[in-house]
């Protein structure tokens, strides 16, 4: 089977997006990094990047995937971004093929066929300031349905940022209205079907 352990490149329409607003002084903030591909991708280009990622399955992944690449300017954090510190029940679908992890791990979708981890949670804020000094530059967010969670607890670091793309979810798009009210305006629609990427920049 193919491995999830690899050198990543950049390979996706998205982070065409983000290139414009990055360089050497960035952090990076990546919220459910998975096994690492924006980590890995950013990491050759900013500062520091902040890695978030509860799924423990995925974090092997992301470990050797940041060693492998010679990150050695991220802050793998394995936690889940929420609105409240605690514990959360995490849960992975069951893999349809060895070696594979999947990406739809969520601490709010109730898969039926899944693995249920119990995690720690924590806010995006205080995750920022454990991590990278309360600074953050660009926020990527992508977390299964949990996006809105992620950014009630994430006020003062989006406050702060002057990018945030967002992956939003239908029963999530009063997220657009909120990041609004922080004085960002959106600036670009990836359309993926079930759900789009929302790019914001701080007006």
């Amino acid at each position: 089977h193919r491995s999830n352990v690899h050198l990543l490149f950049q390979e996706a329409e998205d982070v065409k997006l983000l290139e414009r607003f990055i360089d050497k002084e960035t952090v990076f903030v990546d919220v459910g990094a998975y096994i690492g591909f924006y980590t890995v991708w950013a990491c050759r280009r900013v500062e520091k990047v902040v890695a978030v990622e509860p799924n423990p399955l995925a974090l092997a992944y992301l470990r050797a995937n940041v060693a492998l690449n010679n990150c050695g300017n991220v802050a793998v954090v394995p936690k889940a971004a929420s609105d409240e510190k605690g514990v959360v029940e995490l849960k992975v679908p069951k893999p349809a093929l060895a070696g594979h992890i999947p990406t739809t791990a969520s601490i709010v979708w109730r898969h039926r066929e899944a693995l249920s981890f119990h995690v720690e949670a924590d806010t995006l804020d205080s995750i920022v300031e454990e991590a990278a000094g309360g600074e953050a530059d660009i926020v990527k967010i992508d977390v299964e349905g949990a996006e809105g969670l992620v950014v009630k607890g994430a006020e003062r670091t989006l406050k702060r940022a002057r990018v945030a793309y967002i992956e939003i979810w239908p029963e999530n798009i009063w997220i657009a209205d909120y990041m609004a009210k922080l004085d960002y305006k959106l600036h670009g629609v990836v359309d993926h079907g079930a759900y789009r990427n929302y790019l914001f920049i701080k007006t």
